[in-house]
Parts: C-alpha cells; structure tokens; sequence
C-alpha cells in the first residue's frame, strides 16, 4: 500500500472499506455508494492524479487500510474528521441498506476521532446529496 496518504486518498480508502464491509463491491455509476463516492470526490476535491494513485495503490489487508486511512485522518483538522465521518454516514446510507459489518466501521472510525454524533449529523445535512 502507498506509503503516504493525503486526506483526500484517505477518504477514498474509506470509502472503498465502507462500500465493502457488507461484502459487495459494484463499480457500476449507478450504483449510490459508487455515485456517492463521485460526488464526494468533486466536495473534497480530490484530483484526478490522487483517485489514480488510489486505484493503482496496493490496498493491502482491510486493517492496513484502515489503519492508513485513520492515522492520516487523525492528523487533519477537526472540521475534517467531521466530514470524513460524513462521508463515511452517507456511504454507509446510499443504498438504503445499513450492514452492520457498515455500522461497526463507522462507530469505530467515530471513536477513533473522538467525534460525537451529532456534530456528524450536522455536517452531513451541509454535505451534497445524490
């Protein structure tokens, strides 16, 4: 796996482990999780250059990946924390289905950053929807 991360790759990490805890991966443009994570590439602005090095990346194990993600987040601003967790709610959200395998993601990202529920509520609500 990459070495260094950026904000920017490290919610795309979690959104490829939030889009796969349920144990479905679909890279159809249809797809709301796939759509969501387009959405959020264009909120965050994450370059071309970095959702390239993302997908040519060695991911690693789901651990390593998580472990990358969350350190590099952990780094960020708060206001970023906040809104990585929002991402990471709306991914968890877009199909209309919350797998629990989703949820323990979340709530452990959540403890993580120490960040409480409702300030993610209320950066979720300033965030674009499909």
């Amino acid at each position: 796996m990459a070495e260094q991360l950026n904000y920017g790759s490290a919610l795309l990490y979690l959104y490829w482990l939030m889009s796969g805890a349920d144990g479905k991966k679909n890279f159809d443009s249809d797809d709301p999780e796939w759509r969501t994570m387009k959405i959020m590439r264009k909120a965050e602005k994450i370059s071309n250059n970095d959702f390239d090095y993302f997908v040519n990346s060695d991911f690693g194990s789901k651990e390593e990946q998580l472990d990358k993600a969350v350190k590099t987040i952990k780094n960020s601003t708060h206001e970023q924390k906040v809104r990585a967790l929002a991402w990471m709610d709306k991914v968890m959200l877009a199909d209309g289905d919350i797998h629990s395998k989703e949820y323990e993601l979340y709530v452990n990202a959540r403890k993580e950053f120490d960040i409480d529920e409702e300030e993610v509520k209320n950066m979720k609500a300033k965030l674009p929807s499909l």
